[in-house]
């Protein structure tokens, strides 16, 4: 069952394929691993400095963007049968 995107514009409804869902994903999760990049770089004095919740945060959030990325591509890889 595909989902239906809301278009303000009329009353026409457009499913979301795999692939947009795919793409809108890896998008995501890039923005989130540059976030992260710009984080370290600015708070990256205080997570050198052994502050643990510092190191936990930036650690989370590049596992969540890789995950993101990696289910946006096999997401987008899928074939519809």
């Amino acid at each position: 069952m595909e989902r239906m995107e809301y278009d303000p514009e009329g009353g026409n409804y457009l499913p979301i394929d795999q692939r947009e869902a795919g793409s809108t994903l890896i998008v995501v999760g890039t923005v989130m691993l540059i976030a992260g990049l710009g984080w370290a770089l600015f708070v990256g004095w205080d997570r050198r400095a052994g502050n643990m919740f510092m190191q936990v945060i930036f650690a989370v959030d590049v596992v969540i963007a890789l995950a993101l990325i990696a289910v946006g591509f096999i997401k987008k890889s899928r074939v519809k049968k």
